[in-house]
Formats: C-alpha cells, sequence, structure tokens
C-alpha cells in the first residue's frame, strides 16, 4: 500500500524515537555486564581469566571512548537504531543557530523595509521593538513627564483617542488583524502619518500582547490628501468645485433643519468677464479670477463656504443666518469690497457683480430647489442691467422680472418643436395710408401661461442661448407666408435682427442664400436692427452692414432714441430709415414730446433717413406725423399684430388702409 513520503518519514522518525539514546543504554549494558562477571567469578573460579579478559575489554573500552570519542559498544548499538545524546544535541544546536540566522536576517529584511515591529503589553508599554521603531520616532521629542516606554507618549494628541479605541478592538473584537492611521509628533511640526497593523498575540494566560507592524506613509497620504484635493477644489482659485460645493450644502441643510435656523445661497456672475479675457488675454482673466475668489473669501465667515460653479460663476453658502435680510446686505458688501479693493490691485477693467440670492426655508427645502431658485434671481438681476442684486423672495413677492422656471423649460421646448407663431403689423405710407409693408413679430402662445409677452420671452431667448434659433425660426416662417405675394408687388417686409444673428459668422452670405429658398428678392426685405448694435465692434458692425445694403437688403435702425449710442457711431451705421419709437411717438400732443419729436425728425431728415413712426393710436397723431414730415405710419390705429391669413384678407387685397375699429 503506498503512502505519501511526509507521512512515512514521520513514522519512521516515530519509530525511532521509541528507542532509547546510546549513552544511557551503554551505562546499562556496561553495568549488567560487570554484575555478571561478578556473580560468575563468584562462582566459576575456572572461567577466571575470560571472565578477567571481559572485565577489561569492557572497561577498557569505556576509558578509550573517553579519550578518543570512539566506543565499539556505541557503534554496535547505532547498527540497531539506537539514538546518541551528542548528536542529538549537536542537532539541535545546529538547528538554534540556523533559526537564530534566520531570525536576524528576517529582522534586517524588516528593517530594510522601513517597517517596524513592536510588541506592546495591555495599557500601551512597549514590550519589543525592531530598529525601524527607532528610525519612525527618531524627529519625536518627548516632554520630560512622559512615559517614553509608552507607544502613545509618540501619538499625535489629536489620534490618540483614535489608537487607544483601535487597541480595545483588538482584545475584545473577532477580527484577526486591525488597521489604523495616525500620526506620530514630529520636532519639525511637519505631518508624520504612520499606518498600522495590529493583531493580538496570546503567550500564556497571563503573557497576553498585542503584535503590530507600522510603516511610514506620510508620503503616500500627502499624496493621496492632495489627489483628493484636486478631486474636490477647482484647479485655479483652489476653491470647492460642484462636488465638495454639493457635499457642503447638503450639510449646511442638515444643519438648518435640525437647527430650525436660516440658510442663504448667492449665485454670483462676473460682468463682461468675456471683455477682459478678451481685451486683456486670458492670463489676466486667470489673475481676475483669483483675485475676485481671494478678496471674497476674507469678507465671508470661516464656516461659510465660497465656490467656482464654473466659467465666471461662483456660488456662496451662507449657514445660520439671523435675518433673511442678511443674504443681501453681505451681496452687496461683497460687491462692495471687490470694487475697492479690485482698484487698489491696479485692475484696469471695471468689475461688477450680478448676484442671485434665495434662502431656505422661504425659498426651498433642498439643495438643487435652492440653486435654482438662487440662479433664477441672477438671471434677473443681468436683465436687470447687471452689476445689482435680485433676491428670489423679493422677485416672488413683488413679481418684478420673476420669470418661472418652468416656463423657460416650456419655452425651449416650444422652440424646439417650432411652435412660435409670426403675427405681422401693417405700415403705411403716410401720404396715402396705402399699405406699404408688414413687420413680423414673434409671437408665443402656452397652453399653461397663455399668451406671453415678448418683453418676457425674448429677453428668456438671449439668456439661454436660443435667440438664433428664435430669430432663425421667425425670419422662415415670415417668408414662406410673404412669398405668397411677394414675389408680384412692391410691398416690403420688415423682419428684427439680434445683435448676436448679425455678429455671428457670415450673416450676409447665409441670409442671401436663405431667402433664395422662398422666392424673395433682398430688395423686399427689410432687417431692423437696434441701435445697441453700435456699442458693440463698431467697424465689424459697419462692415456687415454696408455688404447687407450692397446685396440689396434695406436696412432700418428700430427703437430710435431709447438706446446708447453716440450720433457718432449712429453717423457711421449705414442704414436707411429710422423707426421713431413708440415712447416718443404716444406724446405727440405734449408740448415737450412734441419738441422731441421735431428734433428727432430733423435730424433723421439731416441724415438722409426715412422716418416711420411706431405707436401711432390716434387720427391726432397721424396727423401730427404727416405734419412732421414723417413717411410712414405703424400702430394700433390702423391694426393690432394678427395672423397672415387676416393680412391677407384684410390689407393685400387693397392697398388703401383706414383705420379698423374692430381691430384696434
Amino acid at each position: 500500500m503506498a503512502c505519501n513520503s511526509n507521512r512515512c518519514v514521520s513514522s519512521d522518525s516515530k519509530n525511532k524515537r521509541k528507542l532509547p539514546y546510546i549513552e544511557p543504554s551503554i551505562r546499562v549494558i556496561a553495568g549488567f555486564f560487570l554484575s555478571l562477571i561478578g556473580v560468575l567469578l563468584y562462582f566459576f573460579n575456572d572461567l577466571i581469566l575470560i571472565l578477567i579478559g571481559s572485565l577489561l575489554f569492557i572497561s577498557l573500552n569505556l576509558f578509550q571512548s573517553g579519550l578518543t570519542h570512539y566506543c565499539i559498544m556505541e557503534k554496535g548499538l547505532k547498527l540497531f537504531g539506537f539514538r546518541s545524546e551528542l548528536d542529538e544535541i549537536k542537532d539541535l544546536s545546529a538547528k538554534a543557530e540556523l533559526s537564530a540566522s534566520i531570525q536576524k536576517n528576517y529582522i534586517k529584511t524588516l528593517n530594510l523595509l522601513n517597517e517596524a515591529i513592536v510588541e506592546i503589553s495591555q495599557d500601551g508599554t512597549i514590550l519589543t521593538a525592531s530598529d525601524g521603531w527607532s528610525k519612525l520616532i527618531s524627529h519625536n521629542t518627548l516632554d520630560p513627564q512622559e512615559n517614553a516606554n509608552s507607544i502613545l507618549s509618540y501619538i499625535h494628541e489629536s489620534d490618540k483617542s483614535l489608537v487607544i479605541d483601535m487597541f480595545k478592538k483588538v482584545f475584545n473584537s473577532d477580527e484577526s488583524v486591525h488597521r489604523v492611521r495616525f500620526r506620530l509628533k514630529h520636532s519639525h511640526k511637519t505631518e508624520h502619518w504612520i499606518g498600522g497593523k495590529f493583531m493580538l498575540e496570546v503567550l500564556s494566560d497571563s503573557d497576553i500582547r498585542i503584535r503590530g507592524v507600522l510603516r511610514d506613509i506620510t508620503d503616500s497620504y500627502l499624496q493621496e490628501k492632495q489627489i483628493k484635493h484636486m478631486a474636490m477644489h477647482d484647479a485655479l482659485t483652489g476653491l470647492p468645485n460642484r462636488i465638495l460645493l454639493d457635499e457642503k450644502m447638503d450639510l449646511a441643510l442638515e444643519g438648518a433643519k435640525k437647527n430650525n435656523s436660516l440658510l442663504g445661497l448667492l449665485f454670483i456672475d462676473l460682468d463682461n468677464f468675456k471683455q477682459v479675457n478678451d481685451i486683456h488675454g486670458h492670463k489676466m482673466g486667470d489673475h481676475l479670477l483669483v483675485s475676485v475668489s481671494r478678496i471674497m473669501q476674507k469678507r465671508l465667515r470661516d464656516h461659510d463656504t465660497l465656490a467656482r460653479w464654473g466659467g465666471d460663476e461662483f456660488v456662496v453658502v451662507l449657514p445660520e443666518l439671523k435675518h433673511v435680510s442678511d443674504v443681501r446686505r453681505v451681496a452687496e458688501s461683497l460687491m462692495g469690497i471687490l470694487e475697492t479693493e479690485l482698484v487698489e490691485e491696479g485692475f484696469d477693467a471695471i468689475v461688477t457683480l450680478s448676484i442671485g440670492g434665495a434662502t431656505y426655508p422661504a425659498d426651498a427645502n433642498s439643495t438643487e430647489t435652492l440653486l435654482v431658485q438662487a440662479d433664477k434671481a441672477l438671471y434677473c438681476a443681468k436683465d436687470q442691467g447687471r452689476n445689482n442684486v435680485q433676491i428670489y423672495t423679493e422677485l416672488r413677492e413683488s413679481n418684478l422680472g420673476y420669470y418661472d422656471f418652468e416656463m423657460t423649460n416650456r419655452f425651449s421646448q416650444a422652440i424646439k418643436d417650432n411652435r412660435i407663431q409670426v403675427y405681422y403689423q401693417v405700415i403705411v405710407s403716410a401720404k396715402n395710408k396705402e399699405t406699404c409693408g408688414f413687420e413680423a413679430l414673434a409671437r408665443w402662445h402656452d397652453d399653461k401661461y397663455g399668451w406671453v409677452s415678448p418683453g418676457i420671452f425674448i429677453p428668456m431667448a438671449e439668456n439661454l442661448g436660443l435667440i438664433q434659433d428664435l430669430g432663425k425660426q421667425v425670419l422662415a416662417k415670415a417668408l414662406e407666408d410673404f412669398s405668397s405675394v411677394g414675389g408680384n408687388s412692391d410691398l416690403v417686409l420688415s423682419v428684427n435682427i439680434s445683435n448676436r444673428q448679425i455678429m455671428h459668422g457670415d450673416f450676409t452670405g447665409w441670409i442671401e442664400n436663405f431667402i433664395k429658398n422662398y422666392d424673395v428678392r433682398p430688395e423686399q426685405i427689410k432687417l431692423e436692427i437696434t441701435e445697441s448694435l453700435a456699442q458693440m465692434d463698431i467697424k465689424k458692425a459697419k462692415a456687415i452692414l454696408e455688404s447687407l445694403r450692397e446685396t440689396g437688403f434695406k436696412l432700418s435702425l428700430d427703437d430710435f432714441g431709447t438706446g446708447f449710442s453716440s450720433l457718432s457711431n449712429l453717423h457711421n451705421l449705414p442704414v436707411d430709415e429710422l423707426k421713431i419709437d413708440m415712447s416718443f411717438v404716444q406724446r405727440c400732443e405734449d408740448a415737450d414730446g412734441k419738441i422731441m419729436l421735431e428734433t428727432i425728425v430733423a435730424m433723421g431728415h439731416a441724415l438722409g433717413l426715412e422716418l416711420v413712426a411706431e405707436g401711432v393710436d390716434s387720427p391726432e397723431c397721424v396727423t401730427i406725423m404727416q405734419n412732421l414730415g414723417v413717411a410712414k405710419l405703424q400702430g394700433y390705429y390702423f391694426s393690432k399684430p394678427i395672423p397672415w391669413g387676416e393680412v391677407t384678407e384684410l390689407f393685400i387685397s387693397n392697398h388703401v388702409v383706414t383705420r379698423l375699429s374692430n381691430k384696434a
């Protein structure tokens, strides 16, 4: 029957261990033979020579073995499997030496690995320690009253309780290995991090200790800390990013709910930051962002959170406020200190802030909703001309500039679904009241909000970045309607064009190709622009407008008198027509208002421009405009904006227009 070699060896070794050692066996044999010889000598005198010879043999063999370490009886017993005590001692000594050598090399290897092995009693006393422990505490200075034999004396005060709790777990837990990270004291007051693994070692019932392996993890820990910091903070400003902001907001909201306190949130945008980048370069823009971050951080409390949302936007979390008005107070103080300190730091560019604020619990019950409400308030602050603060609660109570977030979403969807309608308002000749053309006006009807004013959804489109989509959609529908009559008439279609549309790419080439799809000539299209175009790149704007005129398009300056352009810029804009804003036209019967109108009309005539009066709503106004020399009239006196179907029915068949009382 076969057997495992290890088992067989083990069995043989067990059989060998059953035989006695050689030395005591020899003593027993020698004693037996000496006693036997003595008895035989007594009874058998005739054998005396033989017995004495045997006696001499035994005695000489024993004597000789002590001198030469050679014993015939020993050799004979070894043949029968007896063991030698001396050989056993030699084997054990060799094994002990080998074990000691291995242990010594093992300790040397551990020292090469910069690890320390310690054995600790239950009260923290260091019982044994490898050389690595001395290296770990080489920069550790103890106070005279501290116990140098206790490991706790070397541990940072902030981490002692953590290590003590871990020691308790070693004795009381079923886990075999316990891991912990802690700091050692350091004479240079730098962080010295240790990673430790500890296990229970039971030597006897009365000797129970903790064995630990300690490693210096300072470099890896600080790298891990740096990586985590980079993942949670903005690389440029060092402020918390969105990930850490979410955590901070959640903690702040949890605390506000627990303590029944107020929580404020500010959404901040740097006004005209793009212009700073464009004019001074991105390095200056980055420097500005860093300075703004530092200045605002200095104004806030230690437990407030300033985070970079992205680009030129920041978010401030204000926990534990006493009053709702504190949100506005903090926002306005940020605006004030920023303006002052940036000037002191030598920034040439004027940097202002638009800030929207919201509070818990007045405006929201979740961090996500709080951000949304603050963003709405910021949207309103921008719409109010920037460089101001708007608080969501105040907007909601006053309805001033308040846009419902759902309305924004529904408007975006309406753009995507091509549900923006186009209405038309007739433009007539002041001389004979013949129809000259129509102005295409965007209209939006929503199932929930009904008819929404252009004064709301057009700024909304600007802020959402949808103004080009809106303009293209309105232009396409207007051209489609107008193409049914435009080809065989002198009628002109007026379309509003935003500054962003004009300044985007090759606008002239794009619109020229676009209208070809509708069989309409450029001469039949009048593009209405606003005075604010002059505030942009005037050279580029002038070049684009001149190329449009050369292509055949007519150009009209809309809402004249309400913008901020200078007369020199106005003179440089190559337009064909001025549309006098209704705010002036509707004051035509007032003495001061009439003077303003006369001035505008005189200036328009001096520049060789045709004049159109908007907002004409009475026969008296018609007469005044005619007497002033205004060429064309537009307003509710003739017709309110109507769908194309009504336009063809009322005006296209008869170019002469009279007041439509049912449409006024």
